[in-house]
């Protein structure tokens, strides 16, 4: 900030921004305090020193009235308007390498009234940007992976919702500061016709900001359950989870004023189901059946087949009892839910592991007869 220079590098570095140069040409390689090589001390990556040397360095270099006089008007606003260009997306790109939505500030003095029009389409630029990367974050949809043929499992869901709070949280912080209020309410007084349109959006964005809140506050509690689900090294223990877990995401359906929908109901299940399918696939691989065949022990096979279809026959049957139960106690908002909607790839599931179980049994009887004499 005080804009001291010298030709020694100091023996310790302060907090403040710091900028060096080392020349790399000529002796210069044996000290290394001579270097061309340009040096921002301050930020944590490459990116973040990209964008403090930009916005510090390159910025009022461009912007120097007498450096502009010297090419010219239209020159000048190209070279700009790329310059403001290549800010923009520069932050917006630090803020994604942190997992964040950065909206990046119009570098303009908005006090400075000479700038004219070219103030209010820089700052109406500005809201453009910031309404694509709203929208971005309002159109994420947690079923956006079962959409593309994946198969996630239900601690996905619980990142899905803490990712989005925390974008949404960032973005509404953001939205409160002074620097995005003063850029609103210069555009307010030139009657803009984008402040109605943006307003709107900000309302939006507060009421997605109360529901992924609200929703990762009550699915938190089922964390420590998806954990066991999925991690449970004895396949037949699952059978103590599906109980507490539907217990739970009943009384969720219950006091939650947002995850109380068929929408998010069917997600999660599909992805319970999942993570019960990924177990039992641990448990009992197609490729570990014909190895208990070849070694004529086909009979383990069997059992194996037909604990899996126990477990997964339970878990279906427990929602059964908890959907009958949702009835009784919340009969203004059921579980009215198509169960084609919510097992479709258990059930398939379960199909072939009866088919398997058929052929094992058939294997079975076969071996038993070749032993007859």
């Amino acid at each position: 900030n005080s804009g001291k220079t010298s030709c020694v590098l100091p023996d310790k570095l302060g907090k403040d921004k710091m900028l060096v140069f080392l020349r790399t040409s000529g002796d210069a390689k044996e000290d290394p305090a001579k270097s061309t090589l340009v040096v921002e001390l301050g930020g944590l990556s490459g990116f973040e020193h990209l964008e403090l040397i930009a916005n510090e360095i390159f910025l009022p270099v461009l912007s120097n009235p007498k450096n502009q006089s010297k090419w010219g008007e239209v020159a000048t606003r190209e070279i700009m308007d790329r310059f403001y260009a290549f800010l923009s997306q520069t932050t917006i790109l630090c803020g994604q390498i942190k997992g964040e939505t950065r909206l990046p500030m119009p570098p303009l003095d908005m006090n400075d009234s000479s700038n004219g029009k070219s103030l209010i389409s820089l700052l109406e630029g500005a809201i453009i940007t910031w309404t694509k990367q709203i929208k971005s974050v309002l159109k994420q949809d947690p079923e956006s992976q079962l959409k593309q043929g994946m198969h996630p499992t239900p601690d996905v869901e619980i990142e899905f919702w803490k990712n989005k709070a925390n974008n949404l949280n960032s973005i509404f912080e953001q939205l409160q500061s002074q620097r995005i209020r003063r850029v609103l309410r210069a555009l307010d007084q030139s009657k803009s016709t984008y402040c109605q349109t943006f307003a709107r959006l900000c309302k939006e964005v507060f009421a997605a900001r109360m529901e992924a809140n609200d929703n990762m506050k009550y699915l938190r509690t089922l964390e420590d359950w998806f954990s066991r689900l999925n991690e449970e090294d004895d396949f037949p223990n699952l059978l103590e989870l599906f109980k507490p877990m539907l217990h739970i995401i009943l009384l969720i359906w219950k006091n939650s004023k947002h995850y109380n929908t068929p929408a998010r109901l069917v997600v999660l299940m599909r992805e319970i189901c999942n993570s019960l399918i990924n177990q039992a696939c641990k448990y009992v691989s197609g490729e570990q059946i014909f190895v208990l065949i070849e070694g004529e022990n086909a009979g383990l096979a069997v059992e194996q087949l037909k604990t899996t279809l126990r477990v997964c026959g339970t878990f279906k049957s427990t929602y059964f009892d908890y959907k009958a139960t949702a009835t009784a106690e919340c009969p203004a908002n059921p579980w009215r839910i198509q169960n084609n909607a919510l097992f479709m790839r258990l059930d398939s599931f379960l199909e072939r592991c009866h088919d398997i179980l058929d052929l094992t049994q058939t294997i079975v009887q076969f071996s038993k007869l070749a032993k007859i004499e």
